[in-house]
């Protein structure tokens, strides 16, 4: 898909809103440069590159592929001030960026010291922060994020709480936003919590307002620590998982998003050595027919 016209605005939206319509879940998958040889060779079907918040990254792949940009806001910890919140309305109009993604996250150090942190004062703090994008962008182009949680996780500094189904769907009411659910991250909070049920635990989650699917593998055995890692190759536990999920989608049980995107592979020293061509030219193909069977 050369050329996807991200300098003439005019033709781009006019096009963007023609794909808007499409029956069907949209697969998206990191972008990584394994991911585009692969794309390019014709060996991957990707109807979004999903690019994190890197201006040189979004224009670069914005002139070869459509994209949509995965931000990294947090709802609950104050939006950063130099965060350039002109360049994301811009992405809005010029990409497919469909909405403003945050991450969920409360720190017990955004409390003072040896306070008893209620699930209000969590709820308090996302809602603030919603509100001020809402504000700019409309809270219904807001998604809110579930997060992994583990007890030593973030130096023992998170605040079990986000990870509440509760308390996410107190956020997401209250605010008028949507979900953006992380089936790994779901699995992580429920070990991390002691949680044995995770069907029980996504089903309890806002998927009644589930707007974007993030899904990629965990590994099998924890480490020293005693947590599993998500962003690796999907595990037949995993495959499992995902096909379940889609079941919800397809019987209504949960509202249908507009895409699904698998996150393996990445730029940068962090997803460098988990960005196999090998794992993107099996699992992708599987992935992108089970969005399309949506």
């Amino acid at each position: 898909m050369a050329g996807c016209g991200m300098g003439d605005e005019g033709v781009y939206k006019r096009e963007r809103q023609l794909t808007r319509g499409r029956q069907g879940m949209r697969f998206a998958i990191n972008y990584s440069a394994e991911a585009e040889k692969l794309w390019r060779a014709g060996r991957i079907k990707v109807d979004l590159f999903k690019c994190p918040d890197w201006p040189r990254l979004v224009r670069e792949v914005g002139a070869i592929h459509r994209l949509y940009v995965h931000t990294s806001l947090c709802a609950g910890r104050g939006i950063d001030s130099g965060y350039d919140l002109e360049r994301l309305g811009r992405w809005l109009e010029t990409s497919e960026t469909l909405a403003v993604n945050t991450h969920f996250f409360v720190f017990k150090s955004d409390f003072p010291p040896a306070s008893v942190i209620e699930p209000e004062a969590v709820i308090k703090r996302a809602l603030r922060d919603v509100a001020f994008l809402g504000e700019r962008f409309g809270s219904e182009n807001v998604l809110i994020e579930n997060v992994p949680y583990w007890e030593r996780g973030y130096e023992g500094e998170l605040v079990a709480a986000v990870v509440e189904p509760a308390v996410i769907s107190q956020v997401v009411a209250r605010s008028g936003c949507g979900f953006l659910l992380d089936i790994a991250h779901a699995i992580r909070a429920c070990e991390g919590t002691g949680r044995a049920d995770v069907k029980a635990y996504l089903n309890a989650l806002p998927v009644h307002a589930l707007r974007e699917l993030h899904v990629t593998g965990l590994l099998p055995e924890p480490d020293e620590d005693g947590v599993r890692h998500d962003h690796f190759a999907l595990t037949e536990e995993d495959w499992a998982m995902t096909e379940w999920a889609l079941q919800q989608i397809r019987a209504g049980g949960w509202r249908k998003p507009e895409i699904m995107a698998f996150e393996y592979g990445g730029v940068g020293e962090k997803f460098a050595w988990r960005s196999e061509a090998a794992v993107i030219a099996e699992q992708a193909p599987r992935l992108y027919e089970m969005a399309q069977s949506v």
